[in-house]
């Protein structure tokens, strides 16, 4: 399933609605690259947050979509929150090691 060497696949989100386009964006790569590195957690900081990136490795359902789990433990202005994402390669590749879905 890999064309001329492109990974590819979806990432599902559930965060804060105060974070800005760009902080969302943020998480979402760091989540991304810790997915392909096979990293278990990364430190994260923009203007609006810090906070920690990180993984058990669980694959999970969001209807009938599934990927490895991320989760982000945020401190922000507003205080403390959390975020979710769902990482899906459609792609043959590596990553973290689990197989493609067949959604």
């Amino acid at each position: 399933m890999e064309h001329q060497g492109i990974r590819w696949g979806y990432v599902f989100l559930r965060a804060p609605n105060f974070l800005g386009g760009e902080d969302r964006e943020r998480l979402m790569t760091a989540a991304v690259e810790m997915y392909l590195a096979g990293e278990d957690e990364r430190d994260v900081e923009s203007v609006g947050f810090e906070g920690r990136v990180y993984t058990e490795r669980r694959f999970e359902m969001l209807g009938e979509f599934g990927g490895q789990r991320f989760d982000v433990d945020l401190e922000t202005a507003h205080g403390r929150d959390t975020a979710t994402f769902l990482v899906n390669e459609q792609t043959g590749g590596h990553g973290a090691g689990l197989g493609f879905s067949r959604n």
